[in-house]
């Protein structure tokens, strides 16, 4: 699969049917949730916590300098 693959071998709603009914981090917080585990709030904070590292890391790494060009193919290949 690829962003520009039109998916023409799929029914029209398959993948939006499966986003919503599949998502395996919606049904682990309902499961965890409906069973007393945690609270909404409990992965509300946790949600956030992520989403804050991410942020954070995306800011870090756009501020990084680039790779030198003797760095540019190391740990991309598996040598054995």
């Amino acid at each position: 699969h690829f962003e520009g693959d039109a998916q023409t071998y799929r029914p029209q709603d398959e993948v939006k049917n499966i986003r919503e009914t599949k998502d395996c981090l919606e049904l682990f917080r309902k499961k965890v949730t409906s069973d007393g585990i945690a609270d909404v709030s409990d992965l509300n904070a946790i949600d956030q916590k992520v989403m804050k590292l991410i942020e954070e890391s995306v800011v870090e790494a756009k501020a990084a300098p680039n790779p030198a060009e003797q760095e540019l193919l190391t740990d991309v290949y598996v040598s054995y």
